[in-house]
């Protein structure tokens, strides 16, 4: 036997296994997703109610998901500066049931999370003199100011990863829900396995 042929008895194997016990198992035709990162393997022939199951299950898998990514950023306290509850009256500890300062006023409140929600804060130059300079126009730029001299410089940056490769669903979910958006930016840029590594939950 060949060993390719051998690599896909063995792959098959390992599929018969994985769906063993589950409705798939006697599925006529599978369909297959595949995405970065993922691979869904479905029913190629399904109910309305059938679907409907599937959509709760992949809802609740992306709920999951979300809660992880919070998780793992944490809440904005404006960089370590939160804003005193004006319904409170220690002015601490709000516990007041009119408190107004809710999750997403403490992203509002922050003004460096604010400026990566609204992408105040990205670096643009015109295409023309990225072009001139040798850089993609779809770079990630640094900027660079020289106060003495009165120059900003821009250069490339060398991580070309940060949070704008985020989807904005994504992003305004977490600032709705008062999460760090400075802290996802960073994770994102430290490439940090925040999936499968319990332990940076328990910090």
């Amino acid at each position: 036997m060949k060993k390719n042929q051998s690599e896909k008895i063995a792959e098959k194997d390992i599929l018969d296994e994985m769906l063993e016990g589950t409705s798939l198992a006697d599925a006529e035709v599978l369909d297959v997703v595949t995405g970065e990162n993922v691979c869904v393997i479905l029913d190629g022939k399904m109910t309305v109610l059938e679907l409907t199951k599937v959509i709760n299950i992949l809802s609740t898998l992306a709920s999951d998901f979300t809660v992880i990514l919070a998780q793992a950023c944490g809440f904005c306290n404006n960089c370590g500066d939160l804003q005193p509850c004006e319904d409170s009256d220690n002015k601490s500890d709000c516990e007041a049931t009119s408190c107004h300062n809710t999750p997403e006023k403490w992203v509002a409140q922050c003004e460096l999370c604010q400026s990566l929600l609204d992408g105040s804060g990205d670096v643009r130059v015109p295409d023309y003199v990225l072009e001139e300079a040798g850089i993609p126009i779809d770079a990630k730029l640094e900027a660079y100011a020289d106060k003495d001299r009165g120059e900003i410089t821009v250069v490339e940056a060398d991580i070309q990863e940060d949070i704008t490769d985020v989807s904005p669903g994504i992003v305004a979910i977490l600032a709705s829900a008062g999460i760090c958006l400075a802290k996802l930016d960073e994770l994102i840029m430290l490439e940090e396995v925040v999936y499968g590594q319990g332990e940076i939950f328990n910090s």
